[in-house]
């Protein structure tokens, strides 16, 4: 069938509009409003476990596709336009496990924190916390709840050990100076080379461990600092000075790829329509 069914007006057409890729950065909960129907790449970093005694606070969670190393990639979201996807970012906070971050279906749990006791277990989490006791205990488990590929590493389970951090579990500590944490891993989604979910260290002296690349190390002697702001680094320990570090909050970032949104503006015909359905073209 031809012609416009005997509508007054020119024939119409389906018309093709590009749409820019587009980075969402959030760094406290909120809504993302999908700008076209793709997938989304996204990176959701949950908040740091806070120190306990002499043991670190293991990193949050961390979630991630189409940026960092590989291995460490899952799959994009699909997004439907103009869909409202609510955010979630992890809170920093003192002793004790961190706080989940979320996108979608994609969640990444807090970080777990090392227990303020002697000799006490560590929570489990995102990364795992590091063991405060200086005889030896039992480092929190990482990628607690499981996911694949998986969110992190356990923390170190002898002394004052490091929390764990996204690439690496958290080293155990040996007199005077505690252990590191874990290493976190490099991600360039927001367009920057930053690095995420480092674990925080742990001392049973004033000499202090560092921290893990992106965590809150224990540092210099007195130290204890934080974990990394909206990194989802662990808490830094000194149990001589008794300072204990708070992890650090959450992030998440979102990438909506470059697309093509097709319309369908004025008044089409039945016999257009049909046509256009006929050959697959009907959108």
């Amino acid at each position: 069938m031809a012609g416009n069914g005997g509508i007054i007006g020119p024939v119409n057409t389906v018309v093709s509009t590009p749409v820019s890729a587009k980075v969402s950065t959030f760094t406290s909960n909120g809504c993302l409003t999908a700008q076209a129907t793709a997938d989304a790449d996204y990176l959701v970093v949950a908040s740091g476990g806070g120190a306990g005694g002499g043991g670190g606070g293991g990193a949050g969670g961390y979630r991630a596709s189409g940026y960092g190393p590989a291995p460490l990639q899952g799959c994009a979201v699909p997004v439907t336009k103009c869909t409202t996807y609510p955010i979630v970012v992890g809170a920093g906070g003192a002793a004790g496990k961190g706080n989940v971050s979320s996108f979608s279906t994609i969640e990444a749990a807090g970080g777990g924190g090392a227990i303020n006791a002697v000799g006490a277990g560590c929570t489990p989490g995102g990364s795992g916390g590091g063991t405060n006791s200086p005889t030896g205990g039992s480092g929190g488990t990482g990628n607690t709840p499981p996911v694949s590929p998986p969110q992190g590493n356990p923390g170190g389970s002898t002394g004052n050990a490091g929390g764990g951090g996204a690439t690496a579990a958290g080293a155990d500590g040996s007199a005077p100076t505690g252990g590191a944490g874990g290493a976190g891993v490099v991600n360039n989604i927001s367009g920057s080379c930053v690095t995420y979910a480092g674990g925080g260290g742990g001392t049973g002296s004033s000499a202090g461990a560092a921290g893990g690349c992106g965590g809150g190390g224990a540092g210099s002697p007195g130290g204890g600092t934080n974990g990394t702001v909206n990194t989802g680094g662990g808490g830094g320990a000194n149990w001589y000075s008794g300072c204990r570090g708070s992890g650090g909050s959450g992030i998440v970032i979102i990438k909506e790829q470059a697309a093509t949104l097709l319309t369908a503006p004025g008044v089409w015909s039945m016999n257009t329509v049909y046509d256009y359905v006929k050959d697959g073209n009907w959108v």
